[in-house]
C-alpha cells in the first residue's frame, strides 16, 4: 500500500492518542511519602477540572518530595494538561535521580512522541515497556514504531498489548491500523470487523473501518460500515482522505497522514 490517541487523544488521534498519548486518568495515589497530602489534594482538584491549580501543587509536592517519583507525576499532570515541554523536563528530572526508573522513561517517550520527536520517543519506548509490562506501555511504543514506518515490529508490540490488555478496543484498532498500513487487509480487515461487533464500540470505531476499507479500494464495504449520523458528505471525504494516503510510497509519511484523519 496510521496514522489511541496509537489517544495518540495521544497523543494525536485515535491511532495517535490511543497511540500515544498519556492517560487522561489522574495519578493513582501514592503511600508514606512527605508529598503525600499534597498529592492527595492535587488529584482531587484535577478531578474537579482545575488543572491550573492541581499543577501548582504537583510541582510542590515534586519540590518538598524531591525524589523520582514525584516528578514522575508531575510529568504524568503536565501531560495530562498538554503541557509537553513540561512534562519532557519533568521526566528528565527524574530519570537524572533514578537513570533506571521505567515509569519516567516511558513517561518521556510518551511525551516525546507527542512533541513530534519519535525517533527519541521510540528509544525511551523501546527501553521502558518490556519493564513495564503493560497494555498501555506496549501500546505506545507500538505508536513510535508506527510513525518511524516500522510497520511489523509494531504489530508485534500491539499483540504484545493485546495479550496484556484483551479488551482494550483501542489496541486492537491500533493492530488493525498498523495491518492495513503494512498492506496486510485480511488481517486488518477481520480485526477491525470484530472491534466493532464488540459490545463496547463507539461510532470512531467504525469510522477506523470505514477507513481500512477504504485504503484497500473497497468502496462499497466502506459505505456499508459507515457509523450512524455521519453525513454522506462527511463520509465521502473520509474515503477520499484514505483513498489519497493509500497513494503516499512512504510508510512514515502514510502512517502519519492516517494519524489526522483516525479520530
Amino acid at each position: 500500500m496510521h496514522i489511541r490517541s496509537i489517544t495518540l487523544s495521544v497523543l494525536l488521534v485515535a491511532f495517535l492518542t490511543a497511540c500515544a498519548q498519556v492517560s487522561q486518568q489522574v495519578t493513582p495515589p501514592v503511600k508514606d511519602e512527605p508529598d503525600l497530602g499534597l498529592v492527595r489534594l492535587a488529584q482531587d482538584i484535577e478531578g474537579r477540572g482545575e488543572s491550573g491549580t492541581a499543577l501548582a501543587l504537583y510541582e510542590r509536592a515534586a519540590e518538598v518530595s524531591g525524589d523520582a517519583a514525584a516528578y514522575v507525576r508531575l510529568g504524568d499532570a503536565y501531560s495530562r494538561a498538554d503541557k509537553v515541554s513540561e512534562a519532557i523536563t519533568a521526566y528528565r528530572t527524574a530519570l537524572g535521580k533514578a537513570p533506571d526508573d521505567a515509569e519516567a522513561e516511558l513517561g518521556l517517550g510518551g511525551a516525546l512522541v507527542k512533541k513530534g520527536d519519535y525517533e527519541g520517543g521510540l528509544k525511551a519506548l523501546a527501553k521502558a515497556a518490556p519493564v513495564v509490562k503493560t497494555g498501555a506501555a506496549y501500546n505506545r511504543l507500538g505508536v513510535a514504531q508506527t510513525l518511524t514506518g516500522r510497520l511489523h515490529d509494531a504489530e508485534a508490540s500491539f499483540e504484545s498489548a493485546r495479550e496484556l490488555a484483551p479488551d482494550d478496543l483501542d489496541i486492537s484498532t491500533n493492530l488493525a491500523l498498523a495491518a492495513a498500513l503494512a498492506g496486510e487487509d485480511q488481517k486488518a480487515i477481520t480485526l477491525m470487523q470484530s472491534v466493532v461487533q464488540s459490545a463496547g464500540a463507539e461510532p470512531r470505531h467504525q469510522r477506523n473501518l470505514v477507513i481500512i476499507y477504504s485504503l484497500f479500494g473497497r468502496i462499497d464495504e466502506a459505505r456499508a460500515a459507515a457509523p450512524q449520523g455521519l453525513s454522506p458528505q462527511d463520509l465521502q471525504k473520509l474515503i477520499d482522505r484514505a483513498k489519497s494516503i493509500r497513494a503516499i510510497n512512504d510508510a512514515r509519511a502514510r502512517a502519519r497522514a492516517l494519524g489526522t484523519i483516525s479520530s
